[in-house]
């Protein structure tokens, strides 16, 4: 039994190598697009890289197995590069293709680059301010405006991106992964329709059910109490921290709740932030109790929450009352903080960390001997 996995690992690292020769060039920067959710920003980034140093990487951290390909099949299928199809062809004929996937969003914004006209390029490098930067082409661009936060799954960032290319196929391509939409008159009725296939392939969440304002408002009613009784109220002050710029007046769950209603955050008709609020904070225990949040157990994209918030949650999780100790006494805040979520507010509000110094920050960490810590921050 051992000869045979070692036999079939050895044949699916050869694959790995048949794949880099394959994917060269422009490919290789694709892959750089694709594989940026799995691959550290220092590998990304190295001009010598090569598709097998990325496919090695994401190997090690566990991401992809001879026999877990469902990552691999997805990018082989988007990619749709013949050679690489008929390399994992002969696993997804006999093996189930479990593991990890590309999310919608990386799909999309894949999709609509490839669709991306030449120009856009310089457009998009005058609007960002990067003329001086070392981008090359268009992957470049889009991995340079991801590594420093200025383009990501937010709604926001998707819009000012769309906006500034001229493609109306990508531009509607970005716009199903928000509520914003883009429409071109001049199109035709068959135009639009394949447009509008294009947008139900990108794997979107589902839309929620519209709530009366009766029942949204027991929803509310219910899901404050099963935060305010689990004590979690310091962890959403830190979920919401970028969404609710004074929360001195939020003493309780629903108060936030509150402020966000009038932000227009969260409402009847939308409440996917209490979705995705589940999904972060990796509470879905609550949909027992709070059946209208049932949408928290399926497997779709986190809309509500930058990347950058969703690694604070983590970073959170992972310290213990002691790690928040030795992490409040190196950034010199040795109190007014009650458990690790307040300080990790604190650490934001000294700009002790920050998009900006988080590799400092992670340093420090490794050097406190907190790299179980540290592991969650990505860059």
């Amino acid at each position: 039994m051992a000869k045979v996995l070692k036999k079939d690992q050895d044949k699916f690292r050869g694959d790995l190598y048949r794949l880099n020769r394959v994917y060269k060039g422009e490919k290789c920067r694709w892959l750089r697009c694709l594989l940026f959710d799995y691959v550290s920003i220092s590998t990304l980034t190295r001009k010598d890289v090569t598709a097998f140093d990325l496919f090695d990487e994401v190997k090690l951290k566990g991401h992809i197995k001879h026999n877990e390909v469902k990552l691999l099949s997805e990018i082989v299928k988007l990619t749709n590069v013949q050679y690489a199809k008929r390399i994992i062809r002969k696993y997804t004929d006999r093996v189930k293709k479990r593991g990890n996937g590309l999310s919608p969003y990386r799909k999309a914004l894949f999709r609509a680059m490839m669709e991306v006209i030449p120009g856009d390029f310089r457009k998009l490098q005058s609007f960002y301010k990067l003329k001086f930067c070392c981008l090359y082409d268009k992957w470049d661009l889009v991995l340079h405006l991801e590594k420093h936060e200025q383009l990501n799954s937010t709604e926001e960032k998707i819009k000012t991106f769309a906006d500034n290319i001229s493609s109306s196929k990508a531009k509607q391509i970005l716009s199903s992964l928000g509520r914003f939409t883009y429409r071109d008159n001049s199109q035709s009725t068959s135009s639009r329709t394949e447009q509008a296939n294009l947008v139900t392939a990108v794997d979107a969440p589902p839309a929620l059910e519209e709530l009366t304002d009766k029942d949204f408002r027991k929803m509310l009613i219910q899901t404050s109490n099963w935060y305010q009784n689990n004590n979690k109220i310091t962890m959403l002050r830190l979920l919401f921290n970028d969404k609710i710029q004074d929360q001195t007046e939020c003493k309780d769950v629903m108060s936030l709740f509150k402020k966000l209603r009038e932000s227009g955050e969260l409402s009847h008709t939308n409440y996917r932030v209490l979705i995705d609020m589940v999904k972060v904070t990796d509470t879905r225990g609550i949909v027992h109790d709070v059946k209208l949040l049932g949408d928290a157990n399926k497997d779709t994209e986190i809309m509500s929450f930058k990347p950058y918030r969703q690694q604070l949650m983590r970073f959170g999780e992972a310290l213990s009352t002691i790690d928040a100790q030795a992490v409040g006494c190196m950034c010199s805040i040795e109190d007014n903080y009650t458990d690790q979520w307040s300080l990790i507010m604190l650490l934001e509000k000294k700009n002790k960390i920050s998009p900006s110094n988080v590799e400092q920050f992670i340093k420090d960490l490794n050097d406190i001997n907190l790299d179980h810590a540290a592991k969650h921050f990505k860059i």
